[in-house]
């Protein structure tokens, strides 16, 4: 009697591990893979931090696809038989564009974006781009006096950003005021036209990272020029502007904003609601021009200097 006893406890024990087992597998997580665009070196880095903080997010290592300019739609979906791929994170404009190939069923979320248009993609997405209301908190942190902040954006490309910037100041101080423009050439005419209005004293300008609207040789040169002459303050988005004498910047922290690529790409395999289509990134790194901070007359010790991720200009 002892005997079927046993044989029927094993039984029942291996019947158990057997339905967990088939559990397991059933509600596993999709196979996910990544879309890199391929660049040359140094610039592939950004990708590869990005890429680690999926992995960090995601706790595995997803296959990986690196896309090159010239790519084929074959390659793409030789790539998702091949690989079992069932959930994507498409980086960058090419990845972005790459998700035409992709089944309509996947679960895609796009990382590594600079921009967005009006309509938005139908993916959630992750822009390369400080929440604004970080960027406020910083600036009245450095300068308290600069409550007025004029910013010109293209509405086809930054509108959501501005939304949101409008919707985080509601019951503050700051005054927001923000021109539209869908060219170099109507953006210089604005900006010619804000700094040479006599008063600036309680104004700060706001850089986007957007070359339809600022490039680097003729309108981003010319902004300096006068807000330096006028003492305006200027931030942005880009180190590389800072470098050039704008006084402050938020850029991405690479890898976290790969874990929370990874994180919303969870959400949406796990059925979670998605609010918004495209975030602001978390993860957040500070730049500061100490030479315009001392032109402006800014209070900034060496403690608060070590604060900020880059100073510029950067130390022999």
């Amino acid at each position: 009697m002892l005997k079927i006893i046993y044989k029927l406890f094993a039984y029942t024990q291996i019947a158990f591990m057997c339905c967990l087992l088939f559990s397991m597998h059933a509600y596993a997580e999709p196979k996910v893979g990544i879309i890199i665009p391929e660049l040359r070196a140094p610039y592939n880095e950004i990708y590869d931090a990005i890429s680690d903080g999926i992995d960090k997010g995601l706790q595995g290592t997803p296959e990986r696809l690196l896309l090159e300019k010239d790519y084929s739609s074959e390659i793409i979906t030789d790539w998702l038989s091949d690989q079992g791929i069932e959930s994507i994170i498409a980086l960058g404009s090419l990845g972005q564009k790459s998700t035409v190939y992709l089944p309509s069923n996947m679960s895609v979320v796009l990382g590594a974006v600079l921009s967005s248009s009006s309509e938005i993609t139908e993916y959630p997405s992750i822009a390369l781009i400080a929440n604004p209301i970080e960027q406020f908190n910083l600036l009245k942190k450095l300068d308290s006096k600069r409550t007025k902040i004029v910013v010109v954006y293209n509405p086809s490309k930054n509108q959501w950003l501005i939304d949101l910037a409008k919707q985080q100041i509601e019951a503050s101080k700051i005054q927001l005021i923000a021109y539209q423009a869908t060219d170099i050439k109507q953006s210089a005419r604005i900006y010619d036209e804000v700094l040479r209005t006599e008063n600036l004293d309680t104004t700060a300008l706001w850089i986007m990272q957007d070359r339809s609207v600022v490039d680097s040789r003729v309108v981003l040169p010319f902004i300096l020029e006068k807000a330096w002459q006028k003492n305006v303050v200027v931030f942005s988005g880009s180190p590389g502007h800072v470098k050039n004498g704008v006084l402050f910047c938020l850029y991405p922290n690479n890898i976290e904003h790969g874990e929370q690529a990874a994180n919303l790409l969870l959400k949406e395999i796990k059925g979670f609601p998605v609010e918004d289509k495209i975030y602001p990134t978390k993860g957040l790194q500070k730049a500061i021009n100490s030479r315009t901070a001392e032109h402006l007359g800014l209070s900034i010790t060496r403690s608060d200097l070590r604060e900020f991720d880059l100073v510029f200009p950067l130390s022999n």
